[in-house]
């Protein structure tokens, strides 16, 4: 059985950095609704390693990006409830090109990938 998610969304919040043992994790929170959907799809994703990193660096409220990753599941409890939620833990993602002008009024496009391994997680 195959556990892949390939999507394209802009992020509705800045990443969120957070030190795991040896390594770091990157939070984002992600809408993958189209701009005519009345409802809006939002889901979290993870990059770790050097991910991580990269994305903190520039990634920001607003930024699109193509992601491709596994569809994971956490649950926890907390005072006595329980939470659960579904997440991607993004394994590549790709800046879209962003629509900036320069200082020169031209349009500025900018594509950068970035890959990981497996060897970026922990676990």
């Amino acid at each position: 059985m195959y556990n892949t998610i390939t999507s394209a969304g802009y992020l509705v919040t800045d990443p969120e950095v957070r030190n795991f043992k040896d390594n770091k994790v990157c939070h984002i929170r992600v809408c993958i609704s189209s701009d005519r959907s009345k409802e809006k799809c939002f889901i979290d994703a993870e990059l770790w390693g050097k991910q991580a990193e990269v994305a903190n660096e520039y990634l920001k409220k607003g930024r699109s990006i193509l992601f491709t990753g596994e569809l994971k599941y956490s649950s926890w409890e907390h005072e006595g409830k329980k939470y659960s939620k579904n997440f991607i833990r993004v394994n590549e993602f790709t800046f879209l090109p962003s629509s900036q002008k320069s200082e020169d009024g031209s349009q500025e496009k900018e594509t950068v990938s970035v890959g990981g391994s497996d060897e970026d997680i922990p676990f």
